[in-house]
């Protein structure tokens, strides 16, 4: 666990601090280019993001740390790009506006009235930029998973002289004419949605899809594993980044730690648990005792190469179960 003591110097234990940027590779590289997200992956997020450190979450015209507070789980210093932990306080509300970036958000617990729909447990919505939403408000606490593209700014002018109802947002031309509105996912209520097959697991998993950008292959989705669940004796990568919020649940396995990432290290994700992976990383293979639901997101199209595991196929070594049992998973 990431103790408060260690705010200032958590989110950095958390990531990989290699500096490309003075390894002599001979590669001329463009310093004024972002590398992106730090790989996030260690014994603290996959155990519990709980315990990461609060900041106040603010958003220009949105939102401020008055009314809500953030674990930011990792982030994009560059461009803002992040994934959040977000705690809006009953009673917050924000009048209709649209955002300057696409934004992601994923209900865990609570009642968030964005406009005419009403996200609860387990509701998403994606929101591309200039999109017309709200007014918003929240009917009780509500935890959720903030994920914008880019640090975003909420514009409110263009309705200030609205009366403040969910039909105007609707019905505005910025929402009708607008060139990304069949991309708008306004709610999805994952209780209300069927589980499909996955493509590159085994029977026992299933997965609901929230979000799938056609062009680029951008998803985010749910996976769900049944109690017992193996995924085999390989491990896995993908030439995508890849992040995933454990829901419920736990998964066991071997996975590529942010201080080590290509000598795979045993242990237990369990509730809460958190990780964002870069592309082409291998990791895997993995399993669960109790069964997990999870919230999947990949940036590109989750191809998939396979690498053969060591034949001794540890998940069956109960020494390493013991282990991962007692660094984590709840006992009965």
């Amino acid at each position: 666990m990431v103790k408060a003591h260690e705010d200032n110097k958590s989110l950095d234990s958390l990531h990989n601090n290699v500096n490309l940027l003075h390894t002599d590779t001979g590669i001329q590289m463009n310093k004024n280019i972002s590398v992106g997200r730090k790989h996030v992956e260690s014994e603290e997020s996959l155990n519990s993001v709980l315990n990461f450190p609060q900041v106040p979450f603010e958003v220009k015209n949105f939102v401020t740390g008055k009314h809500a507070t953030a674990q930011v789980l990792s982030v994009n210093e560059g461009t803002g790009e992040s994934t959040q932990r977000v705690v809006l306080k009953k009673g917050w509300n924000a009048p209709v506006g649209h955002f300057t970036t696409d934004v992601e958000i994923f209900v865990l617990t609570g009642v968030l009235r964005q406009g005419g729909f009403l996200l609860r447990n387990l509701s998403y919505s994606f929101i591309p930029a200039g999109i017309p939403t709200g007014p918003w408000k929240t009917e009780e606490d509500t935890i959720l998973l903030w994920m914008p593209d880019a640090a975003p700014t909420y514009i409110t002018e263009d309705y200030a002289n609205l009366q403040q109802t969910p039909e105007n947002a609707v019905y505005h031309a910025n929402m009708q004419t607008h060139e990304r509105m069949t991309e708008y996912v306004p709610l999805q209520e994952l209780h209300a949605m069927k589980w499909e097959s996955t493509t590159f697991l085994p029977p026992g998993s299933a997965r609901k899809s929230l979000y799938t950008n056609k062009k680029t292959g951008r998803a985010t989705w749910i996976l769900g594993l049944v109690p017992m669940w193996t995924e085999g004796n390989f491990y896995a990568g993908h030439p995508t980044t890849e992040e995933a919020y454990v829901i419920c649940g736990d998964v066991l396995g071997h996975w590529s730690m942010n201080d080590d990432p290509f000598n795979r290290r045993y242990t237990a994700m369990c509730k809460d648990g958190y990780y964002w992976r870069p592309a082409h990383i291998p990791h895997g293979p993995f399993w669960t005792e109790s069964g997990a639901l999870l919230l999947f997101r990949t940036n590109d199209r989750l191809d998939c190469y396979w690498i053969l595991h060591n034949p001794d196929i540890t998940q069956q070594d109960q020494s390493r179960l013991r282990a991962a049992l007692d660094n984590g998973l709840p006992k009965n």
